[in-house]
């Protein structure tokens, strides 16, 4: 099944959604719960889920991870090889292509693992290279051009918050290139094989993004939406509250808190609008370490009287690149702005 017939079945809600793989829709879709603490790390239980196919029943005894192609000495690691370098340990947040405007296909974590620019050192990968093909256990495979696997920043994590990869996330191993989408950072690798063409992947191959570099994108995290109007259908283990415009009821004043996401280039500004885009002000910015880590603010919103408020919020990254109030649905990532509504019960 093609993505695209995938969204089509699930109904149109779903298609605005823009799932990249086939998920597993209650982890890849359901909003993230208070216990997420506003952008603290993502239990690995909630974390969303996509995958190309089924989880693979990974032999850890058997595993390798071999590094082969159009390099001086061909590598062949066991986890354990892998475990005795030196390790690093940072926060990192991922995001899916399919991931739309206040949608839950995002998560945070604490990720332990090893840099992969001293093994590519140690093989000798040859100048005659143009590509990396990366492999996994599952069958899907991705392509990444040569200046960009030789990256300071990539890496391949073994634990997730503090344990082994639990196996729906990549056990053993997994592939980080950060400031791109989750498809091109493959779990269950097996094998970076180095080649003189370019390597065109499963979903690239399907007009999905080659370059899956990550578009400027936000959410909110609070206050959160009432479902009790939706009734129990169950379309709330779908799609975010927000898209189905339900209101979170607060009294005023309210603290509302969300996170921003983009590229390398990071978070540079986030506004937020109470009256559907007409006027724009600053964000505080709570949270902004790393632009591979998802920015966190916050806005005091004070109104003067009671009624429901349409709610915006867009952020700016590095480049000066600012959400457009409409992205339409495509193969390379939303960034339109997301919207919330506010029913104010009573001011102070």
């Amino acid at each position: 099944m093609t993505r695209r017939k995938f969204l089509r079945l699930t109904g149109s809600a779903l298609t605005v959604a823009g799932l990249p793989m086939v998920a597993r829709l209650g982890g890849a879709e359901a909003p993230p719960p208070p216990s997420h603490g506003f952008g603290g790390p993502t239990p690995n239980t909630d974390f969303y889920v996509t995958s190309y196919g089924s989880t693979p029943a990974v032999d850890v005894a058997r595993w390798r991870l071999k590094i082969h192609g159009l390099v001086s000495q061909s590598v062949s690691l066991s986890l354990g090889d892998i475990q005795r370098l030196p390790q690093v340990k940072q926060q990192l947040t991922l995001e899916c292509i399919g991931n739309r405007p206040n949608g839950s296909a995002i998560g945070n974590a604490n990720w332990t693992g090893v840099k992969l620019r001293p093994l590519l050192a140690r093989v000798g990968v040859k100048r005659n290279s143009v590509y990396a093909a990366i492999r996994g256990a599952d069958g899907y495979s991705t392509g990444i051009p040569i200046d960009e696997i030789m990256r300071e920043e990539n890496w391949m994590p073994f634990l997730m918050n503090g344990v082994p990869l639990p196996p729906v996330h990549g056990y053993p191993l997994r592939l980080f290139i950060p400031g791109k989408y989750g498809m091109k950072q493959p779990k269950w690798i097996t094998e970076i094989e180095f080649v003189d063409h370019k390597y065109v992947g499963y979903w690239e191959g399907r007009g999905w993004s080659n370059e899956a570099w990550r578009k400027v994108n936000s959410g909110f995290f609070s206050p959160t939406p009432d479902a009790s109007s939706l009734g129990d259908s169950g379309l709330s283990r779908f799609m975010d509250l927000v898209s189905l415009g339900a209101a979170a009821k607060v009294n005023a004043p309210v603290e509302i808190v969300g996170w921003a996401l983009a590229g390398p280039s990071g978070i540079k500004r986030v506004e937020i609008s109470t009256d559907d885009g007409v006027t724009w002000t600053e964000a505080r910015l709570v949270e902004n370490s790393s632009p591979y880590v998802w920015t966190i603010w916050k806005y005091h919103f004070r109104p003067k009287a009671i009624g429901e408020f349409s709610i915006r919020v867009r952020a700016t990254d590095g480049t000066g690149k600012t959400q457009p109030a409409r992205d339409p649905e495509s193969y390379l990532g939303q960034s339109a702005q997301a919207r919330m509504k506010i029913n104010v019960l009573s001011v102070a």
